[in-house]
């Protein structure tokens, strides 16, 4: 478990003791530089043992290079990644290991719920999206690949499913999720989706460099090309008024995956800024890989 210097001590402490309970071996990585987390780490160590290893804070955040020092610490070949905001629901513990084992899997993540009623939620037809905050991963496998590629501040999860599925690799969701604390990237109302708008604008060029790098999968290729069409209409539209009506099957299937017209209309923008963003992320991904920068 990787504990920052943004992190709740509230947080940190459901989420570690949740693992604890469940008689996890748990070694934190603290790069916070913090008193009361370093604290709070002391009174969980105190009450159920864990090992602690207290690291460097990172200047600039890059969560590859911060993966690359989470594996180096693993205690077995399979281990589990679990991020300081994430609660994991009793017995959890010993049903992703199984669903591992018995699968022979190199990565299995659970996908998040961000409520209790949610945790309850089956897993949708398609719903894949990877992620490294509730993973149980092969560290043999990782270790082929060189660890992780520290050029991916972000995305490293996809990069890592997308890498270990073209070595013919397992890589599969787990049937349960785990419950997520942090609520930010949530868009639940006007503010919040605005600000994800203006993470996406950045965020695409990580998502650009899966593509240069042949590593993007089908979903991810799905989500923009269908926030492309409303610009392709819309162009339309200028020069052929009537093809406006394109947008009405467009906002249909929207309001369907995104539950309603509320859910549709607070993701649009934060769709439209990923797509805006994947113009100046092409040519940086480009000029990012031919100099080989990592």
């Amino acid at each position: 478990m990787p504990v920052g210097p943004g992190d709740r001590l509230e947080w940190v402490r459901k989420s570690a003791s949740s693992a604890l309970k469940q008689g996890a071996k748990l070694v934190i990585y603290d790069n916070s530089e913090r008193q009361d987390l370093f604290d709070l780490i002391q009174e969980l160590k105190s009450l159920y043992g864990l090992t602690y290893v207290r690291g460097e804070r990172m200047r600039k955040v890059n969560m590859a290079a911060l993966r690359n020092r989470l594996l180096s610490l693993a205690g077995s070949d399979r281990f589990m990644m679990l991020d300081s905001d994430v609660v994991l629901g009793e017995g959890f513990l010993t049903g992703i290991f199984s669903f591992a084992e018995v699968n022979e899997a190199s990565m299995v993540w659970a996908h998040y719920a961000y409520s209790e009623e949610e945790l309850k939620r089956p897993l949708g037809r398609g719903e894949e999206n990877p992620n490294l905050g509730c993973a149980v991963l092969k560290a043999s496998d990782l270790r082929t690949l060189g660890g992780f590629d520290e050029r991916y501040e972000r995305d490293e999860d996809v990069w890592l499913y997308s890498k270990l599925k073209r070595l013919g690799k397992r890589v599969l969701p787990y049937p349960g999720r785990c419950l997520h604390l942090n609520r930010s990237h949530l868009r639940e109302d006007l503010h919040s989706s605005l600000r994800e708008a203006r993470r996406n604008l950045w965020r695409a060029k990580y998502d650009m460099m899966l593509v240069v790098d042949g590593l993007s999968n089908s979903t991810f290729l799905t989500s923009y090309a269908y926030y492309l069409s409303y610009y392709v209409v819309a162009a339309l539209s200028v020069l052929y008024p009537l093809s406006s009506v394109l947008f009405l099957p467009l906002i249909v299937i929207g309001a369907k995956y995104h539950g309603g017209l509320r859910g549709f209309a607070l993701n649009l923008v934060p769709g439209l800024a990923l797509t805006v963003g994947a113009i100046y992320g092409i040519p940086w991904a480009l000029m990012r890989s031919r100099r080989g920068v990592s």
